[in-house]
């Protein structure tokens, strides 16, 4: 878990208008370092397009095509990644002190001077991928799930949205100049972890991100926010996808839930975990799994995006037991909204919560992006120094009113599977 004496944050504003964040680690051999920019999918103008642009970057730039890109990657034991999220995207590099200068020198031209060289066919092979992957039926009702509950706005921008829109993306140029308005020093977050000075990384982001004269970057706060903001699930819908080869049916149910920063975020956090995310334990594993003999996997999630939050059950189950399965989810969810949480299992919750938080960030990749998207996404460091205390702080009031208050709203439940049972 992240503490104020696990976790040395520094935080300063740079001369080119990036915010700098350095967490040290002694013991890291590497140093990780994320780009976050703030935006992702909700600066969307056709969907998809931050996506297609984050997978463009790296085909080249102006001083090398991609061989000569990946060449110089493997020279330097650069880990290099670029991704889109709902509410950022972001240059993750993981690389050895030795190769400081040349891992700058290399990023920098990345963000400064891609090409985004042979558009048109890395629009189809991206296509060609996403038809792929949405004929797994989990992923199609994940898919289903999620372009539903958020649908209309840019965090519905699932796979399938974006294939329903690639071939709108006719312009290399367009999207060129919409990856260069977001991608800008003034917007960024930089976060690093590992064992270096700080002043050294300071003196390298001044030189090689220098504030530019480009095209007028995007708002700090994207046009649809407010949109976001206020959207909410008008009544509860139920949609499906027939797969008569699927041997399974997959089930989606979920809710609009707290975002990242509300009030709410650490009980809905325990409460997630306690039903569904605690794997062998939790109350849907237990109940749906080894009493019921329902499921081949269910679990629940709950992630907090920065302006709404969402929160789903999932289970994998014979197709006969679809309704059984459905009912299963009223019942534990009805057992939240009615019954308080036992002392017992409300300690061995947040214990669990605590110990997998600490496995997860024993790694400087893990603090720096950890770190680098809480704060891309309004968190600060009193926030995140003091998620302990917030976790145990959590009682077993919290949870029956946050189960009450959201599991109560209208819902979204997707199902796939043979067109008999649908």
């Amino acid at each position: 878990m992240l503490t104020a004496t696990q976790v040395q944050l520094k935080k300063k504003k740079l001369a080119n208008g990036s915010l700098f964040l350095f967490n040290s680690m002694e013991d890291a051999p590497r140093i990780a370092m994320y780009f976050l920019i703030p935006g992702g999918n909700t600066l969307d103008t056709i969907p998809g397009i931050m996506d297609i642009s984050d997978r463009l970057v790296m085909k080249g730039t102006e001083k090398r095509d991609q061989e000569k890109l990946s060449i110089e990657l493997d020279s330097l034991t650069l880990e290099l990644d670029v991704d889109t999220k709902r509410d950022f995207s972001l240059i993750s590099a993981i690389f050895l002190e030795e190769d400081l200068d040349k891992a700058f020198e290399l990023i920098s031209d990345i963000f400064y001077n891609a090409t985004f060289a042979e558009f048109d066919r890395e629009r189809e092979k991206i296509a060609g991928e996403l038809q792929m992957e949405l004929d797994s039926p989990r992923a199609r009702a994940s898919d289903l799930f999620l372009r539903t509950l958020f649908a209309g706005t840019p965090y519905g921008t699932t796979s399938s949205v974006f294939l329903e829109n690639i071939e709108k993306l006719t312009s290399r140029q367009e999207a060129l100049k919409h990856y260069h308005r977001a991608f800008q020093p003034e917007r960024m977050i930089v976060s690093v972890a590992g064992n270096i000075d700080p002043a050294r990384l300071i003196e390298k982001v001044e030189t090689f991100f220098p504030k530019g004269e480009g095209a007028p970057s995007f708002p700090l706060e994207s046009a649809c926010v407010e949109d976001l903001l206020k959207y909410e699930l008008k009544e509860s819908q139920y949609v499906t996808f027939p797969r008569d080869d699927s041997s399974q049916a997959h089930i989606y149910k979920g809710w609009l839930a707290p975002s990242l920063s509300h009030p709410d975020y650490y009980p809905m956090v325990v409460l997630n975990t306690l039903l569904g995310a605690a794997g062998l334990s939790s109350r849907l594993f237990l109940e749906l799994r080894d009493k019921q003999g329902l499921a081949y996997n269910v679990r629940s999630s709950y992630e907090g995006y920065r302006y709404q939050g969402l929160f789903q059950l999932y289970i994998g189950t014979e197709p006969a037991n679809k309704e059984k399965c459905l009912q299963g989810f009223i019942d534990e969810c009805q057992k939240l909204i009615d019954i308080p949480v036992s002392e017992k299992e409300l300690a061995e919750t947040k214990e669990n919560i605590l110990g997998r938080r600490t496995v997860y960030l024993e790694t400087a990749s893990q603090q720096a992006g950890y770190v680098g998207s809480n704060f891309v996404m309004g968190r600060d460091i009193d926030d995140l120094s003091q998620l302990s205390d917030r976790v145990n702080a959590v009682t077993a009031e919290d949870i029956q009113r946050v189960a009450q208050t959201y599991l109560t709203r209208p819902s979204v439940v997707s199902v796939v599977g043979p067109s008999s049972i649908l």
